[in-house]
């Protein structure tokens, strides 16, 4: 949608004079006495309501499935919130491993220079990082493009390019990287997107515990200021990122390190990476011993073929003794986000058909990690699975009997969490309060993908490939984030 659009326009004057002018921003500094004020009025504000509600449902003890379905997610957003609100990302402590930064790419000619030269710009030791970057089959002058930044970077001694002579899948593209990297840690960045100058540093200091196998960063949107849609995007990730993984993170179970910016031990995605490898040459994909006996169950061969290689590499690595994956809201990564409606729609087909592969990948394992870590999984999948039956059943067919009541109440307490999700990311990020109402419009979209892409993937669910990849994208890069000058980078 364009920034033009009338609608646009008018929700943002409403946003900003409702929301922005009458209200006083969140002090950045959250250990000010005012800014833990804020947090103890949003967390009076998040529990006292969720228990309220809590409370309605278990006195009305209906036998139905709109009450069961009710009382659980309620308690479940009572998890959420009590779990997430004790975390804390993990500060800079002089962890400093050799790392190997992976960028799978096709088709990016528009921003791939810019993206391998914030990964150089970083403050991360150069002598204890490579660069090797994977040329997928690109039709355009992406590899033109990545051999110009060879010849440009003063540290094309640590810039490795690699070149597929057709498009294999951003899997086999990793998995090439990954047999050529020299570093204990990999990590991966997506080739449209782009770390700030701290991400790369802070993202690996939890994996100075030898338990932490993987590390997921903060996505945020690049292009937010391009239109209505990358905003929702922008304030849904910053809610899916903060309150979700945070959660998972306490927990040490986050079930997707996105491929927008992980880290991963090496040694806990050699088995998976060797396997895609082997994509290329036409072998069997086949599972090493040890790692069948952690995810062996039927169908593995193609749940390992997922779209949603992020969520098959967290998974794989998890799935070891005492493995933990966690999450770090201070290494932040800016992604180009979907512009158009058919571009997101594309993007959350592959990530539906991602998340049926990599939940039953780790719904085969998950039970060994602690009982609050299973049970909160376990639950949050049984209850993603139900939702669009609750919502056919009470937003069309109970409407059509004539019972309004069930529908009504399932819109009023949707946008009411809508409201208590932006309300929290607000308060967690430091965010504008523009969050709130952008995350309460996005509750109509999410009724609308439950309801058509999510059934759509769960019906089509080995259906493969780059599909983000296929639509237009971008010409030249959103702003990049500031980041000192290459000539400053420390050796």
């Amino acid at each position: 949608m364009s920034p033009a659009d009338p609608f646009t326009n008018t929700f943002e004057i409403l946003v900003r004079f409702v929301f922005c002018a009458r209200l006083p921003a969140k002090p950045k500094n959250p250990l000010t006495g005012t800014g833990r004020r804020y947090d103890a009025a949003v967390a009076f504000v998040t529990f006292s309501s969720l228990l309220g509600i809590l409370a309605v449902w278990v006195r009305l003890a209906e036998d139905n499935v709109f009450w069961i379905y009710s009382v659980l997610t309620t308690g479940f957003l009572i998890f959420l919130y009590a779990y997430t609100r004790g975390y804390k990302p993990l500060q800079d402590i002089g962890f400093r491993p050799k790392i190997t930064v992976v960028i799978p790419a096709k088709n990016e000619e528009g921003v791939i220079e810019d993206v391998v030269k914030t990964v150089f710009r970083s403050d991360y030791p150069s002598s204890e990082m490579e660069v090797i970057v994977v040329d997928d089959g690109s039709t355009d002058t992406t590899w033109d493009r990545l051999q110009r930044s060879m010849n440009n970077t003063p540290f094309s001694d640590r810039l490795v390019l690699i070149r597929h002579e057709r498009n294999y899948g951003k899997r086999v593209a990793l998995a090439s990287a990954v047999a050529r990297a020299r570093g204990e840690i990999v990590v991966c960045i997506d080739s449209d997107s782009f770390v700030e100058h701290d991400a790369i540093k802070l993202l690996v200091q939890p994996l100075e515990d030898p338990s932490v196998v993987a590390v997921c960063g903060h996505g945020e949107a690049a292009n937010m200021e391009e239109g209505f849609l990358p905003r929702l995007q922008h304030y849904w990730y910053a809610e899916a990122f903060r309150l979700l993984k945070g959660m998972e993170s306490r927990l040490g179970v986050v079930s997707c390190c996105s491929g927008m910016l992980a880290a991963y031990r090496k040694t806990s995605i050699l088995p998976i990476t060797n396997v895609w490898l082997k994509e290329k040459i036409g072998g069997p994909v086949m599972l090493d011993g040890m790692c069948r006996s952690q995810l062996g169950g039927r169908f593995t061969s193609e749940l390992i073929k997922s779209p949603g290689e992020d969520r098959i590499l967290t998974a794989v690595a998890l799935s070891g003794n005492n493995a933990r994956a966690v999450y770090q809201s201070n290494a932040i990564v800016r992604t180009i986000v979907p512009g158009t409606f058919r571009q997101f729609l594309r993007q959350q087909l592959r990530w539906n058909r991602a998340w049926v592969h990599g939940s039953l990948l780790a719904g085969r394992f998950m039970w060994k990690k602690s009982l609050v870590a299973s049970l909160s999984f376990y639950l949050y999948q049984f209850l993603l699975v139900l939702s669009p039956a609750v919502i056919i059943l009470w937003l069309i067919v109970k409407p059509f009997e004539g019972e309004w009541v069930g529908a009504i109440g399932l819109l009023a307490g949707t946008l009411y969490i809508g409201f208590l999700h932006g309300l929290n990311t607000w308060s967690y990020r430091k965010t504008s309060l523009a969050s709130i109402p952008y995350r309460m419009a996005f509750v109509p979209v999410l009724f609308f993908l439950t309801l058509t892409v999510l059934l759509y993937a769960w019906a089509t669910p080995w259906k493969m490939g780059w599909i983000t990849r296929n639509g237009k994208r971008p010409m030249t890069a959103p702003t990049i984030p500031q980041v000192m000058p290459i000539d400053n980078v420390t050796a």
